[in-house]
């Protein structure tokens, strides 16, 4: 399965001239060589390149004609990229027009599309701006009681370097495959074996409500990174990989209290949080198994919506 990339279309808004872009675009290409070495990758654009601008005023038909580098690293381009712009080449379970990204003041689509389906941003190095392997994104979501604020973070790279930051997860991107709660359910022994769970959880994966299936994926994805790489005896709580990772208030422990595996009672306290809504995956610490056991993942504990 390919790893799609959303071309960040800031990154061509700059004043950069001719020589500049050159020396960037040299970069991106091999930036995706890179990429393309682990697995294989579609380019997503906003427009097709053919009319598109890499900076301002600058054309990227005049890039191509630039010299003969150039049009070899064209026809390396026109193999990778979709067809098809940010809306049109993915399938999204949230209407894109519901939901708006803004990195530094600034409306993102690359950037947002991303985000949405989990997949890479990448960026013209032309500015020590985009050389950072996340961007952090302010997000406005529409909903039936208003709208909905939060900030977070977007997979993104302007070289190699900052590739290899996502390295681990990209090998991890076949789970994309799994498009249903009973699919992760039955290839769970390969992709999460250090992720063990208690009937409750199971119970409440398989009837989880299809706007959460994308974002509960990703978080049971940075969960099982989290847990391969504690080592319980030197360190008592992990180095969590997503960024939403908080224990429950002493007041509502007892919300998160279920039976576990061996059938006593015990404290799932730690939660990953997830949008739209209040989405909460609750968990708890198995550190002589050095693993994460999973009890529930649904509407916040207590919520109206919580049965």
């Amino acid at each position: 399965m390919s790893l799609t990339l959303f071309l960040n279309e800031l990154s061509c808004e700059s004043e950069s001239g001719p020589r500049e872009v050159d020396t960037a675009m040299a970069g991106f290409v091999d930036t995706l060589r890179h990429l393309k070495s682990w697995q294989s990758i579609a380019l997503v654009t906003k427009s097709p390149l053919p009319a598109a601008e890499l900076a301002r005023g600058y054309l990227y038909q005049q890039w191509v004609n630039a010299s003969g580098q150039n049009r070899d690293r064209h026809r390396y381009l026109l193999a990778l990229r979709s067809r098809s712009p940010f809306r049109d080449a993915v399938q999204l379970t949230l209407d894109p027009d519901e939901v708006e990204y803004q990195h530094d003041g600034r409306t993102v689509e690359g950037v947002a599309f991303a985000h949405l389906t989990d997949g890479l941003a990448v960026s013209l190095p032309v500015s020590a701006k985009w050389a950072t392997a996340w961007l952090d994104v302010d997000i406005q979501h529409l909903t039936e009681d208003g709208i909905e604020s939060s900030r977070d973070r977007a997979r993104h790279c302007s070289s190699p370097d900052e590739a290899d930051a996502h390295k681990a997860w990209a090998h991890e991107a076949g789970t994309t495959s799994l498009t249903t709660p009973a699919e992760i359910l039955d290839a769970w022994d390969e992709f999460f074996p250090h992720l063990q769970k208690i009937p409750r959880f199971e119970r409440c994966l398989r009837r989880l409500d299809m706007k959460w299936h994308r974002p509960v994926r990703k978080l049971l994805i940075d969960l099982e990174a989290t847990a391969a790489g504690w080592d319980p005896a030197t360190s008592p709580e992990p180095k969590w990989q997503h960024p939403h990772i908080t224990p429950e208030s002493q007041s509502r422990q007892h919300l998160c209290t279920f039976t576990d595996l061996d059938g006593e009672n015990r404290c799932f306290s730690w939660h990953g949080r997830f949008t739209p809504g209040k989405g909460r995956l609750h968990f708890r610490l198995v550190p002589e198994e050095r693993a994460i056991r999973l009890g529930y993942v649904g509407d916040k504990l207590g919520s109206d919506a919580e049965s």
